[in-house]
């Protein structure tokens, strides 16, 4: 099976005129896009992203494309998921970090009372479940999320009540006694989620560095757009997160040094040391 294409346009009359072509042209190869009808949307989807801040969606931008002369179209969609990760019209990672904790909450849930609820399992094995089954699940495809405050906040809160869980403390008990998180955190010997995001978004920025220069992530890492900046606040980008995180793991912003001083990517090409200094960096932060 050939599924995994993708191909952007930079209008709407491109893509009417390439979707017949694209879909001809896979037929020569004995390759079929999954088109549908009126009736039946297609597997084959399209995406429409709209110009920097503007909200509102034409109907007429997100319409079926024809595919074929047999009545055979492609249907839009507004959320396309792909290897357990989403995207969406805004560019923004807040229906992907919503769908993760909703499967996160899930599997915590699955596991409650056999093993995070009881008084039978010590805290140190709640502790390697919970970072194996649901940490895992929660941050998936962590390492190139673009995370607000608010996206934060919410990770961080379901990281906290689940803690609180495992710990056999409610809401009520941290008011009236005065329990910190921190405190909670320390008796099951487990770290913020800061930390574990901020290890994945290093891990795999030093992944990236590493790569050859003919590789697209390696590429896109330094590339730049070269056109006027919009008025008004950016939207934050992968590059001002990673900024972000390494200031706060004290590592420098600066991506290649020069002579004696060295950038982030020269001290990620060797990826033992990297690993070392990103788990030490991220935990004293």
């Amino acid at each position: 099976y050939a599924d995994d294409k993708a191909v952007a346009f930079d209008s709407r009359e491109q893509l009417e005129l390439a979707t017949p072509i694209v879909n001809t042209h896979l037929q020569r190869f004995g390759l079929f896009m999954h088109v549908g009808s009126a009736a039946k949307p297609s597997k084959t989807e399209f995406m429409y992203f709209p110009p920097h801040r503007h909200d509102e969606i034409d109907a007429a931008a997100v319409a079926p494309v024809k595919a074929d002369d047999a009545g055979g179209v492609v249907t839009s969609t507004d959320f396309f998921k792909y290897l357990g990760s989403g995207l969406d019209p805004t560019l923004t990672d807040e229906r992907d970090v919503d769908k993760r904790i909703k499967s996160a909450v899930a599997a915590f849930g699955a596991l409650r009372k056999p093993i995070f609820e009881t008084k039978h399992v010590e805290l140190q094995t709640k502790k390697a479940v919970y970072l194996t089954l649901v940490v895992s699940i929660l941050l998936y495809g962590a390492e190139s999320w673009c995370l607000t405050e608010e996206l934060l906040d919410r990770l961080r809160v379901f990281h906290n009540q689940c803690i609180r869980t495992m710990c056999g403390v409610t809401l009520w008990h941290q008011w009236h006694f005065s329990i910190r998180n921190r405190d909670l955190r320390a008796r099951m010997k487990i770290e913020s989620l800061d930390h574990y995001i901020s290890v994945r978004k290093l891990r795999w920025a030093g992944h990236v560095a590493r790569m050859g220069h003919e590789r697209l992530p390696r590429k896109f890492l330094t590339s730049w757009v070269r056109n006027p900046r919009p008025h008004g606040r950016p939207q934050l980008t992968f590059g001002h997160s990673l900024n972000k995180t390494l200031e706060q793991a004290g590592i420098t912003t600066v991506f290649g040094g020069k002579k004696n001083a060295k950038g982030w990517s020269d001290l990620a090409q060797d990826r033992g040391a990297w690993r070392t200094l990103i788990h030490s960096t991220a935990v004293h932060t």
